[in-house]
């Protein structure tokens, strides 16, 4: 009796010690998927401020969707948009002829989910500063962006680029 309470024992202490190592692997991986979620972002965000749609093209899935606040009859990007939508909006390299200075400023990821908040500056084509902050909500499947939700000042976007 005493071998197999000594046995149990021993059974028990070894099952406590392994698992701690294994919930710390778990927790190692998951940490790590969110980082790597993080990453996905901010290079997302890089490339719309650099233009590079075919960069853009691979960081996107197939039936992607991008919302963005605001009411269409006021701003007429405001809204619903699909994958072409998108990649045609950030093929206007032209309306920042000097280049943007597009960047993250926070972020949190959480499951399958990122929120940024971003700053972007730049001169437009017509010589004026456009100066917007941004709040993103990016939605990632199997390390591709799924659905974007833009938050951003609407007022300042319209009367900037008369849309």
């Amino acid at each position: 009796m005493a071998f197999v309470l000594l046995f149990g024992l021993t059974a028990c202490s070894q099952a406590q010690q392994k698992s701690p190592s294994r919930a710390k692997s778990s927790l190692e991986d998951q940490q790590e998927k969110l980082e790597a979620h993080k990453a996905l972002a901010a290079d997302f965000i890089k490339a719309m401020g650099n233009s590079e749609v075919e960069k853009l093209k691979t960081m996107i899935t197939d039936d992607f969707s991008w919302w963005i606040i605001g009411k269409p009859e006021y701003l007429a990007t405001a809204g619903e948009h699909d994958t072409q939508y998108f990649l045609e909006f950030f093929k206007g390299e032209e309306l920042f002829p000097e280049g943007t200075n597009f960047k993250p400023t926070s972020m949190i990821a959480e499951g399958n989910s990122v929120a940024v908040e971003a700053e972007f500056k730049a001169k437009t084509a017509m010589g004026s500063n456009y100066e917007n902050y941004y709040h993103f909500l990016f939605i990632v499947e199997d390390g591709k962006i799924k659905r974007m939700k833009e938050y951003m000042d609407t007022y300042h976007a319209k009367v900037t680029f008369g849309l």
